[in-house]
């Protein structure tokens, strides 16, 4: 069984940027709360900031779009959250092709079209893997190697034939 796999990862210098701005601004709040606050609450407001700022910072770092492609589907995920992941079995898709995108389609980069009949996950790039369903949804899906998707789409994505509409 011959499988597509891709993991891109957010390796971009400005996030590294925003990472470290947001450390700084988080301790920096919490350290002048601790001057100007009495005890408790320089406590309370040290520890809120944490907890928001930790998981997100975390988030971003290790923040990945995972894409497979086998004999069972399409699926997709964007690591380490759960409730983006999305699979697609073959029976489902209407269409399936590579094509090239510009992220201003969409509003830029991530995950985009949420509670919407679109939805794109990408991180970076112009080319994705596009999936309409058979109810009509659309879904792109980046990729940073298209010439092997569209290999291995050519291989197990098998359109619907058209039934004919003769009386």
């Amino acid at each position: 069984m011959k499988i597509f796999q891709e993991k891109q990862f957010i390796n971009r210098w400005w996030l590294s940027m925003l990472i470290l701005a947001i450390i700084v601004i988080v301790i920096g709040t919490a350290y002048y709360a601790t001057l100007n606050a009495e005890e408790g609450t320089a406590l309370l407001v040290s520890v809120i900031s944490l907890a928001i700022t930790f998981p997100i910072v975390i988030g971003l770092l290790y923040l990945r779009l995972e894409t497979r492609i086998d004999n069972e589907g399409v699926t997709v995920w964007f690591k380490p959250f759960s409730f983006t992941k999305k699979h697609f079995s073959w029976n489902e898709i209407k269409k399936c092709y590579v094509r090239k995108y510009d992220s201003s389609e969409f509003g830029g980069w991530g995950l985009r079209g949420i509670g919407r009949d679109w939805k794109a996950y990408f991180i970076y790039g112009s080319n994705g893997i596009q999936i309409v369903t058979q109810k009509d949804r659309k879904f792109l899906i980046g990729t940073q190697r298209p010439a092997a998707a569209k290999d291995i789409l050519k291989r197990y994505f098998q359109p619907t034939p058209k039934p004919d509409h003769e009386n």
